[in-house]
């Protein structure tokens, strides 16, 4: 897929297409996709997709923030996809 979770949806929804949303939900029951944050792309430095992070539990944003930082805190060369976070429920340490 080459797309972060958020990124999926965000393709079949951002134009409120009645087609692309029942495209959207045809291929998440065929593939058993998740159409909502939390699923992070990781890259290597040469931009090669080498994993992904998926969490479930919290609100989306929530969820995509739990695995954003997992990736950055790991202290592995890694770039994430999305490459921040949307969350607004974060609290400062």
């Amino acid at each position: 897929m080459g797309v972060s979770s958020r990124e999926f949806r965000d393709k079949y929804t951002a134009t409120n297409d009645a087609a692309k949303i029942g495209q959207m939900n045809s291929m998440m029951a065929i593939s058993k996709m998740a159409a909502f944050p939390g699923g992070v792309l990781l890259r290597n430095g040469d931009n090669e997709i080498i994993g992904a992070i998926g969490v479930s539990g919290a609100a989306g944003d929530e969820d995509e923030y739990v695995a954003l930082n997992s990736a950055w805190e790991s202290g592995l060369p890694l770039e994430t996809m999305p490459k921040e976070h949307s969350c607004t429920t974060v609290k400062s340490p």
